[in-house]
């Protein structure tokens, strides 16, 4: 992934904030989990923040892992820390 596809996703605001909710959480998240209170902080509706999601992990910012029907989503730390950036500062 390139370092300009990762900045163009950080630089929407919405995106940037499921991002720093991921960073707080000390385990990945299921999609149950996720959905609802991402959701209920950024006031989006369910297609919207799956549109996010989508642009996190194809600019390999998130990781999601299918397990039958849900979805478990992590902050790709290392790969943001390849380009310098620091999750726990944003």
């Amino acid at each position: 992934m390139s370092t300009i596809m990762i900045l163009k996703a950080l630089a929407d605001e919405n995106r940037l904030e499921i991002v720093r909710h991921l960073a707080s959480q000390a385990k990945p998240c299921g999609s149950k989990e996720v959905v609802p209170s991402c959701s209920a902080v950024l006031a989006l509706s369910q297609p919207t923040f799956s549109h996010h999601m989508k642009q996190l992990v194809a600019a390999d910012i998130v990781s999601e892992e299918k397990t039958g029907k849900s979805k478990f989503y992590s902050l790709n730390r290392k790969r943001l820390n390849q380009i310098g950036i620091n999750v726990d500062k944003i």
